[in-house]
């Protein structure tokens, strides 16, 4: 600020004046910062809404790993699968392919459950949700479970809706699932 030079006919009261303008200016330029970072934080909150699969977004995932495994059959699933940035991966979206007998064939997420017989495999809860997933298939073809598992993101115990189809390859009825976090 430029004080007025001595001899000029400026008023205490304009001084003041001019002074509380510059006050409002040097607090607008303190406040304006704060108030753009608030706003990229507030932004920013939404983001991991968008790092979510939603319900169509995995029924999109299930048909087109139904897709892939029509073309090269179960024997490619886990290789397939296994890719993090592959074509069958979409953010915390991953198939499931398990044989009927609740024998973990594939798994998009954790490799190392293939080979695994998770039939009576339970939620934090005590559900034998795998269980109950290839009883949907064997009646009824396809149909959704819910279940609490770790989710993949967060790291927490979150509730989870697995999306399930039947599907038979090479003559064998298979159950594809992919689960949706909530």
């Amino acid at each position: 600020m430029v004080l007025p030079e001595y001899g000029s006919h400026l008023s205490p009261s304009d001084l003041m004046s001019r002074l509380r303008g510059r006050f409002h200016l040097h607090t607008l330029l303190t406040v304006l910062p704060v108030l753009a970072l608030l706003a990229i934080i507030a932004l920013a909150a939404g983001v991991p809404a968008q790092t979510r699969g939603t319900e169509s977004d995995a029924k999109a995932l299930l048909d087109k790993t139904s897709g892939y495994l029509r073309e090269h059959g179960a024997e490619g699933a886990p290789d397939a699968f296994a890719q993090r940035d592959g074509a069958l991966i979409d953010r915390d979206l991953y198939p499931m392919l398990i044989d009927r007998d609740g024998v973990m064939v594939a798994h998009g997420w954790t490799p190392s459950l293939n080979g695994a017989n998770l039939k009576d495999l339970k939620d934090v809860d005590g559900k034998p949700f795998i269980r109950e997933a290839l009883d949907i298939v064997a009646e009824r073809d396809s149909g959704a479970v819910s279940y609490k598992w770790t989710d993949p993101l967060s790291g927490q115990i979150a509730p989870k809706t697995m999306i399930v189809r039947r599907i038979v390859l090479g003559g064998e009825p298979y159950l594809l699932s992919v689960g949706v976090y909530r």
